[in-house]
């Protein structure tokens, strides 16, 4: 599993399948939760069939997107913020 704060993301095969069979590319862990303890019952339950597929399922239910929802940026995608005009630029350029 890779943790980036509190996003999931798949690192195996068997966890990108068990990701995909529940129709998720990535999954947020609650703030109640630990990211790493999630993260390793995640791949325990990836290996074999184990209660920990159980807490997985719930979990992914909780996250999963609308299907018209479009998924937004990965959080360790770097890119630049939007740089809008200060509102008083305008004013300045008008005298």
């Amino acid at each position: 599993m890779r943790v980036n704060g509190r996003m999931l993301r798949y690192s195996t095969l068997a966890e990108r399948r068990m990701f995909l069979s529940l129709g998720i590319t990535e999954l947020r862990v609650p703030r109640s939760m630990n990211p790493y303890t999630v993260a390793r019952r995640i791949a325990r339950a990836a290996k074999n069939n184990t209660p920990d597929m159980e807490l997985f399922k719930s979990l992914a239910t909780q996250s999963k997107r609308a299907p018209d929802q479009a998924p937004g940026p990965s959080p360790d995608f770097d890119r630049p913020e939007p740089v809008l005009p200060e509102p008083h630029e305008p004013l300045h350029a008008a005298a």
